[in-house]
């Protein structure tokens, strides 16, 4: 895994085999994104990732996408039912996947964290964006920069938002405990900064689950 702070310094990179790699066959080619585990069978990404006509979907848990390595097979994905591109290129950006076999029981799935919650931590997100020609497991330590609460959104100065980061996990610590608090849906260079949104998976918890 690359690391592009060292805030993270202290943490066990082995703990975010969650984070998965995501491949979509189009009719016009592959495209690859990010996705992270909510249960042994369940993974969820950014619905616009899944949006659109899809020949075949697959996920690695490898760090560096490979596209003759091993993958997962996919038994079933749904977007969010209220998301709906035309109006936000954000707001519910989520989507579940249903996974044909459970994942390892080595993997390290971090729970939902619940209703409203104090931003007193620090943020890790994840992704395979684009870097340097590869597409590897990554993680940032982005800050704190607003809600929209209207929109059930996160907002965090995000310098290294890329290409591939699309439906990473952010993760929130609070008190020595790893949150999954949103999804990396996209990012805007704005007049305050480049930025990005990420949808709370708070307010979604019984369609994550269910």
């Amino acid at each position: 895994m690359t690391n592009l702070t060292a805030q993270a310094s202290n943490l066990d990179w082995s703990n975010f085999n969650a984070t998965l790699v995501l491949e979509v066959t189009r009719p016009e080619g592959i495209f690859t994104s990010t996705a992270v585990a909510i249960s042994p069978d369940t993974v969820i990404t950014a619905a616009h990732c899944l949006e659109g006509k899809i020949l075949k979907v697959r996920l690695s848990q490898e760090s560096e996408y490979n596209p003759k390595g091993k993958f997962i097979a996919v038994e079933s994905f749904d977007l969010h039912p209220d998301y709906n591109a035309s109006v936000s290129n954000f707001q519910n950006d989520i989507a579940k996947i249903k996974l044909k076999k459970p994942l390892s029981s080595s993997t390290t799935i971090y729970p939902l964290i619940k209703g409203p919650f104090a931003m007193d931590g620090n943020f890790y997100r994840l992704g395979y964006g684009a870097r340097e020609g590869k597409n590897i497991r990554t993680l940032i330590t982005p800050s704190f920069k607003g809600m929209r609460n209207f929109e059930n959104t996160l907002e965090l100065n995000d310098t290294y938002s890329y290409s591939g980061d699309s439906g990473g996990p952010v993760y929130l610590m609070r008190n020595n405990q790893m949150y999954l608090v949103a999804i990396h849906s996209t990012y805007s260079f704005g007049p305050e900064g480049k930025y990005s949104y990420n949808p709370m998976l708070s307010v979604h918890r019984n369609w994550l689950l269910n």
